[in-house]
């Protein structure tokens, strides 16, 4: 009973916690990073290995290259081969694939669609941040591209209270007319957890059977009255 409720346990934790990615451009340098819970790895820029770490490394290399070189000496000793061997006559047998028509393809692509729209759905954008100072040698091209910059990210801000779910946001926006390098901090983590891909597999699953059977009843019905 204790190992049941264990697996269980460790079931509900793989698939209620969050899996997702932290990426930034921060200070002129970009990071990523995957998250489990808790739990960030870094994936780029990449750690500086230990002298343990390289002493393995080479260690691996000189056994690999000692495995391959043992082993093309053994290919060496062994004869070469008499004639080739015979190929066998076996006859393939090739499977008739069922041909998808017109409408059943668009019933497909549909259900596609909104299976794509509840996936984008299903992520939640833990926290974004934005801070960008707009600058240039152009006071004017300056203050065109700040407010583009704004206007981008009103934007962009009614798209997230429609369709995402968005947790925290630090958004800072600037124009510099004394310098010319604009200045732009991003990052942005987005998470998703397992059990929502799983229910989204499960409704895909149900509407493509509720529409089968559908389309079932309706060939029926007009096959009966095709006889009558």
């Amino acid at each position: 009973m204790i190992v049941l409720i264990i697996l269980l346990a460790l079931i509900a934790l793989i698939f209620f916690v969050p899996y997702g990615v932290d990426a930034a451009y921060e200070n002129g340098q970009a990071r990523l990073c995957v998250r489990a819970g808790p739990v960030s790895i870094r994936l780029y820029p990449k750690k500086p290995k230990t002298e343990k770490q390289l002493e393995k490394e080479r260690r691996k290399k000189e056994k690999k290259a000692a495995k391959a070189q043992a082993k093309k000496a053994e290919k060496e000793k062994k004869p070469a081969d008499q004639g080739e061997p015979q190929a066998k006559d076996e006859t393939i047998k090739v499977k008739k694939q069922r041909q998808l028509d017109l409408d059943t393809i668009l019933a497909l692509l549909e259900m596609g669609v909104r299976a794509i729209r509840r996936f984008f759905r299903s992520f939640t954008v833990n926290y974004f941040k934005l801070h960008c100072t707009m600058a240039g040698s152009d006071p004017y091209n300056t203050a065109m591209g700040y407010g583009y910059l704004c206007s981008a990210v009103e934007g962009l801000r009614g798209l997230s209270e429609d369709r995402i779910t968005l947790q925290r946001r630090d958004i800072a926006l600037d124009a510099d007319f004394t310098s010319e390098k604009p200045i732009v901090d991003v990052r942005i983590i987005i998470t998703l957890q397992l059990f929502k891909i799983v229910h989204l597999a499960a409704a895909f699953g149900v509407e493509y059977l509720i529409w089968t059977i559908k389309n079932r009843r309706e060939k029926k019905a007009a096959a009966a009255e095709e006889r009558e």
